[in-house]
């Protein structure tokens, strides 16, 4: 990682109540009042019954971080009571019905109130599922401390596909939206995947801010008007699946000099991008020092994924640390090989006896049109060397060994400056791994077990199609 209220409320309960009216410009923190309002509402819907009167005043309790003890002394309910019978049925049904995947408890129930009446500032596009989220935690923490400081314009989540960047993405609006330290007006989510022009995403996002702004008949003017809202209402602003742009040169181009504006130019807000591919633009803003992150996310940690297998069915601890290894802890990729393993071979000992890596539909198919559409000859030359020399023995490739080897074995002339640069555009785009020897020091490259497959297998033919003329003539 780059790393206070009536026990009486109005209690017609033979009238449900109307629509629940939550939404609000900017997050404002409710009072006790509110909540019980929008609560009593919430759970008429879920149960056609109001709040009780010792509900009320576990909630009232709960608010103002009251013991039971406390509650106790200020009502004519018991301890236990309260703590033992109304507040676990209470706090169930208020998981299924605010948690969000999250147990709500006497401890945060105002915390995931709010997070609940939030949902309403986080415009766009809908979010990824949260509800069941896993690890992540030293990456959550650290994306927080670079938000808090505001010191940072842009922040990019980078990793092969799979990996989780849009649910870590997703996971740190719902922690964010809870804490009102980070001052933030709004949140948008919006998802790029289908390609819309810039112009057409400035003219949303322009929308969304203030509807009663008239959006300019120009790109550059679009942008300025946004970066003077931005100025004045601190938002964070998530572009998800980034790396699409890689199929529209000219989109690519306009997007990026829209996110130079937002990286270079003063204000208050947060732009998360997600993306596989590390940008040239990118690796400059953090070279030349701008206001600029990004994290290279890896698979879970081992104890997560262990979590995330065990739910799964998959329980068996050295079972479940084969799949880690060779997967790499994939969430995405650990999720299809279950379901195969499942479906196809009934159960892992089957599985075990007859050992292959598989290959999801979803990353097979991302990968076609990496290599199809975005790959020269160099770089799937270099893809399958170092899926050849692995299935050798060698773990690892050192720097060393492939620039004196690769013009041999696969008989290229290539100046030593185009590999540098091939394999450290393989390594942005996630299809290639670097790690450094604890010991020598020295850079080795590895591809991951999966995308090792599907460069040997190569069932459409892609990788090895290639016309060698085309390499540069070393100099």
């Amino acid at each position: 990682m780059a790393y206070s209220a009536s026990l009486q409320l109005d209690s017609s309960s033979a009238n449900a109540p109307s629509d629940i009216h939550l939404k609000s410009s900017t997050l404002q923190k409710l009072t006790l009042e509110e909540a019980l309002d929008v609560l009593n509402e919430l759970v008429y819907q879920a149960r056609t019954k109001s709040l009780s009167e010792p509900e009320i005043i576990v909630v009232r309790g709960a608010w103002y971080d009251q013991s039971y003890e406390e509650m106790s002394e200020n009502s004519s309910y018991k301890k236990n009571y309260l703590q033992r019978r109304v507040a676990i049925d209470l706090f169930d049904l208020l998981t299924k019905v605010i948690g969000n995947g999250e147990q709500v408890c006497k401890r945060n129930l105002q915390a995931c109130l709010q997070a609940f009446i939030n949902q309403d500032v986080i415009k766009g596009s809908k979010l990824p599922d949260v509800s069941k989220f896993y690890g992540r935690t030293q990456e959550l923490v650290y994306l927080k401390e670079l938000i808090a400081t505001q010191q940072f314009n842009c922040i990019s989540l980078v990793g092969v596909a799979g990996i989780g960047k849009s649910s870590l993405a997703a996971k740190l609006i719902s922690d964010i939206s809870k804490d009102k330290i980070f001052g933030f007006d709004f949140f948008i989510w919006k998802s790029v995947a289908h390609l819309p022009t810039i112009e057409d995403l400035i003219s949303e996002l322009l929308e969304i801010l203030d509807p009663q702004f008239i959006s300019p008949n120009y790109t550059q003017a679009k942008i300025t008007l946004l970066l003077k809202v931005l100025k004045q209402k601190r938002c964070l602003i998530v572009l998800d699946e980034l790396e699409v742009l890689y199929q529209n040169p000219q989109l690519n181009l306009d997007y990026l000099i829209f996110i130079r504006r937002l990286v270079e130019e003063n204000h208050q807000s947060c732009i998360i991008v997600t993306n596989r591919v590390l940008f040239d633009d990118f690796v400059e803003f953090i070279n030349t020092k701008r206001p600029f992150q990004f994290i290279r996310l890896e698979g879970l940690d081992t104890d997560s994924a262990i979590k995330f297998l065990g739910e799964r069915g998959i329980t068996d601890l050295k079972r479940c640390q084969q799949l880690i290894q060779t997967y790499r802890g994939n969430p995405s990729e650990l999720a299809d090989v279950v379901n195969r393993i499942h479906n196809m071979f009934g159960n892992t000992e089957i599985f075990f006896e007859n050992p292959t890596t598989l290959v999801s539909k979803k990353l097979e198919n991302i990968l076609n049109k990496m290599v199809g559409n975005i790959l020269d000859s160099i770089h799937k030359q270099i893809m399958i060397y170092l899926a050849e020399k692995t299935i050798e023995g060698s773990e690892s490739i050192t720097i060393t060994t492939i620039l004196n080897n690769f013009k041999l074995t696969h008989q290229v002339s290539i100046s030593t400056l185009d590999l540098v640069k091939a394999l450290e555009n393989l390594e942005r785009m996630s299809l290639i791994e670097s790690v450094k020897n604890p010991v020598t020091k020295e850079i080795c490259f590895i591809l991951q077990p999966v995308i090792k497959k599907y460069v040997l297998t190569d069932t459409l033919g892609i990788v090895h199609n290639f016309d060698s003329s085309n390499l540069k003539i070393a100099s």
